[in-house]
């Protein structure tokens, strides 16, 4: 396993790579004539556009310049093969839907496999500005927010019941007979459901929403 102080510096590398990737994406956000393709064959939407290459290429100048030693698996790019046995994966901008119809649930994805466990991983969310954190190392775990300069401790909130709980998903069409009968009844047991929600739903739950 990573020492605790080679897991804080990794953990400072993976918020300078989602700022890079940050900043090369904010520009394209709500911007006019932002083109959209298609990654899917006909009859699907599989979306990307030059936000999300532009953000991972960012990202990626940065590990190759620092940690060239580490691989890289990356949404838009091909893998990147290492040494070290460490692993950065890299969504460039989870919510591309989202990106496209200027929602801000859209976010950075950035974590740090090391061939046993995932060691640490963000959520960013740069047009408004919170980065939620996580990471496992030798001390232990902990989880973040930042936003502003402030920062605080997530856990997610006590929920005993369904009847308690606040369900999160993307899109109900996501789910498929069977899974949505499953889901159906779970979501009219909940008490309230909401969708379109991308990263951002599971940056909600781990804040206690």
């Amino acid at each position: 396993m990573l020492d605790d102080d080679t897991l804080a510096a990794l953990t400072a590398l993976a918020g300078r790579l989602a700022d890079a990737a940050g900043a090369a994406a904010l520009p394209w956000f709500r911007a006019p004539g932002l083109e959209t393709g298609n990654k899917a064959g006909a009859g699907a939407f599989d979306p990307v556009t030059a936000a999300d290459r532009a953000a991972e290429e960012a990202a990626r100048a940065i590990l190759a310049r620092e940690r060239p030693e580490d691989a890289v698996l990356g949404e838009e790019g091909e893998r990147t093969a290492g040494t070290s046995g460490l692993t950065w994966v890299i969504d460039p901008i989870d919510g591309t839907r989202s990106f496209i119809a200027g929602l801000p649930t859209w976010g950075v994805l950035i974590a740090l496999d090391d061939g046993r466990a995932t060691r640490l991983g963000i959520v960013d969310q740069p047009y408004i500005g919170e980065r939620f954190g996580a990471r496992l190392g030798p001390s232990g775990a902990d989880a973040w927010l930042a936003r502003g300069g402030a920062r605080r401790a997530l856990r997610v909130r006590p929920c005993a019941t369904l009847g308690d709980a606040v369900l999160l998903s993307t899109a109900p069409e996501m789910f498929a007979p069977p899974e949505l009968v499953g889901f159906s009844a779970v979501s009219r047991r909940c008490r309230l459901t909401r969708y379109g929600t991308d990263c951002y739903g599971y940056a909600m739950v781990a804040a206690g929403h």
